[in-house]
This record gives structure tokens, C-alpha cells and sequence, in this order.
């Protein structure tokens, strides 16, 4: 894999995909922008793209992955006994540190406290390289997947258009972003919108 050598760690914020979702989280005291009570996103079975686990054992730091749920915001149907792991999350106090084993649900948290539930990955590592770059007076990251992992991330995608449906992205178990599909994708995401270099730094540095 491809590396950028940036170091720094100080915390995650939204995201962007370049050209082809629109949306991020929500305003600050209120969950990202997310299903309204009721309404749920249904589960979309896929096949994780690549390995799911790195060299270490460990699932792969990059993971996108439907959203099934948000606190406070469980849908009709959703299994009781992850509606009540939802409901126990505390974000605050010991919010997830990594990701989840791909075939199986998980909980995540983002970074304004807010706990979710997210469904088997739709995409599982597959990062080949990742860049800072400058955009509009501020920073974000390129991030380049391979093949597998691109045609993966794209049936997600595709599932979800012309839905209220999200997808989550997801790194080291911090929960970065929640994009509104408009679209497919490619095999290059633009992640951020504004940051800081030091912001952008520690995006790329969890993904190297």
C-alpha cells in the first residue's frame, strides 16, 4: 500500500465523496442527518471487498458499511437484541476503538457522541494509497482503493439510491462520515470538506 508518511492523531471529523454523495452529519446537538424516527435502512448483504482482516488478525481500519440505526432512532423490525446494544452505547464513555469483523453488525460512534448501528461492510480495506490535498482554502484526503473494493463500495452505493438510505464510513471504529448517495462511485474518494492540514494529517495517518 501506498502511504503519505503523515503523522498526528487529534480526532476525526465529516466527509465528502468526490462528485458523487452529498450529505454529512448533522448540526451540532443533534445526530447526523439520518432516517427519522420509523424509518430504518434495510440491511444490504454484500460480500466483503478484499480481505477482511489485515496481516495482524484485525479487521481492516477502513470499512463502509449501511446504517441500520441511530440511537433514539431504532426502526420497526430491527432485531431486539441489537436495538438494545444500541441503546447501551455509551459514546461518551467507551465508544468503540476499532472496526468490526466485516460479516458481522457493529456499533460506531461519531465525533459528536452520537452511537449508531451499522451492518455487515460493504467495503473492508482495500486502500491502496492515500493524499492531502488542498481544496478551497482547506484540506481533505484523496483516498485510492483498489478494483475489488471500488466495484464493492459501487453495489453499495447503488443499493441505496433513490432512498433515504446512508452508508457509513468507518475508521479504527470512529464513524467519519454518513454521505446521502446521489450516485455511483469510482475508485477515488475525496474525504473532508475544510480541514485543517492538522485535521487532514490524522485522516491519512489512520488510513497508512
Amino acid at each position: 500500500m501506498r502511504t503519505t508518511g503523515l503523522t498526528g492523531l487529534t480526532g476525526l471529523v465529516g466527509l465528502l465523496l468526490t462528485a458523487v454523495v452529498v450529505g454529512g452529519c448533522a448540526d451540532e446537538g443533534s445526530s447526523p442527518s439520518q432516517p427519522s424516527p420509523g424509518e430504518g435502512v434495510a440491511p444490504t448483504p454484500t460480500s466483503p471487498a478484499g480481505p477482511s482482516e489485515d496481516a495482524a488478525g484485525e479487521p481492516a481500519p477502513f470499512q463502509a458499511r449501511p446504517v441500520l440505526a441511530a440511537q433514539g432512532r431504532s426502526p420497526d423490525g430491527l432485531d431486539p437484541a441489537l436495538a438494545r446494544r444500541l441503546e447501551a452505547l455509551d459514546c461518551l464513555r467507551k465508544p468503540p476503538s476499532a472496526n468490526g469483523p466485516g460479516g458481522e453488525a457493529m456499533l460506531a460512534c461519531d465525533a459528536r457522541g452520537a452511537g449508531f448501528l451499522l451492518g455487515p461492510t460493504g467495503v473492508d480495506g482495500g486502500v491502496e494509497g492515500v493524499e492531502v490535498v488542498e481544496v478551497d482554502g482547506g484540506y481533505a484526503v484523496q483516498v485510492a482503493l483498489d478494483e475489488a473494493a471500488a466495484g464493492a463500495l459501487d453495489e453499495l452505493v447503488s443499493g441505496l439510491v433513490g432512498s433515504e438510505g446512508r452508508f457509513a464510513v468507518v475508521v479504527d471504529g470512529t464513524l467519519v462520515a454518513l454521505p446521502r448517495v446521489a450516485d455511483g462511485v469510482g475508485a477515488t474518494l475525496q474525504v473532508g470538506d475544510g480541514w485543517t492540514r492538522a485535521e487532514a494529517d490524522d485522516v491519512a495517518a489512520r488510513l497508512t
